[in-house]
């Protein structure tokens, strides 16, 4: 059972400077029995014209998790100057449903899920649940001196479930960024109840030297360790049980 799990939020898949990077850190962890999770943004590339099916297909065959990553922007527009965010119902629903759809035609029906900008809601949920997702790690973990959050973030320090009348759904807060974990994200599991760390950081960070020497020290550390894929974590809540699901 991994106590510390490394996702990508792969948003870049189809730029090749960032492929080329995202190559040789999975194919370098595979090779070390280092497994991870790709939480995969498939509508970027289809708004570039340009498909990650066989880039996702070989990122699985190395044994790395895929899971979903959506964000839940206003139409066609995500650049960083025009994007706006639209958390209605119909919206919510209509971007999970195309994503997930995608993955699927690319060989993968994804159980996990992490929101665009940690943006959830019980659309969001109730989505997730109805297409038969497992867990989602869209909560983030209490950070020192945070501030309140807004209206559609959520903290968790410990693992919760959401119900509705057609299922459940498993609740992981993400612990931290990378940069983070080496700041106070490897004290927060002693100081919680908190058994497992996730640890996550995007994978056009590869572009930027600091954050690549950042990650290749992470995984220097953890070589001796068990890094895990998510949904080991989520397995083991939900084989496991405890109080936090009452």
């Amino acid at each position: 059972m991994p106590t510390i799990t490394l996702a990508f939020h792969a948003e870049r898949l189809h730029e090749q400077r960032v492929w080329q990077r995202v190559q040789r850190v999975a194919g370098w962890m595979a090779e070390n029995n280092l497994k991870a999770t790709f939480f995969v943004y498939s509508f970027p590339a289809a708004l570039a014209g340009k498909s990650i099916s066989e880039r996702v297909q070989w990122l699985g065959s190395l044994g790395h998790e895929i899971a979903q990553h959506t964000h839940f922007y206003s139409g066609r527009k995500i650049a960083k100057h025009e994007k706006r965010d639209d958390l209605s119902k119909t919206n919510v629903i209509h971007c999970l449903r195309r994503d997930f759809e995608t993955l699927k035609d690319f060989g993968f029906t994804p159980i996990g899920f992490t929101a665009g900008s940690w943006f959830v809601n019980d659309a969001v949920f109730d989505g997730l649940v109805e297409l038969g997702f497992v867990y989602d790690c869209s909560a983030q973990f209490p950070r020192p001196k945070t501030s309140r959050p807004g209206p559609h973030n959520r903290w968790l320090s410990s693992p919760q479930r959401y119900f509705n009348t057609h299922g459940r759904l498993l609740c992981l807060a993400t612990t931290c960024s990378l940069g983070e974990w080496f700041k106070w994200g490897r004290k927060a599991k002693r100081e919680s109840n908190q058994f497992y760390q996730i640890v996550y950081l995007h994978d056009y960070d590869l572009l930027s030297p600091k954050r690549s020497l950042l990650l290749f020290c992470f995984l220097k550390m953890m070589k001796w360790k068990i890094l895990g894929e998510s949904v080991s974590v989520a397995d083991h809540c939900i084989l496991s049980g405890g109080p936090w699901h009452e």
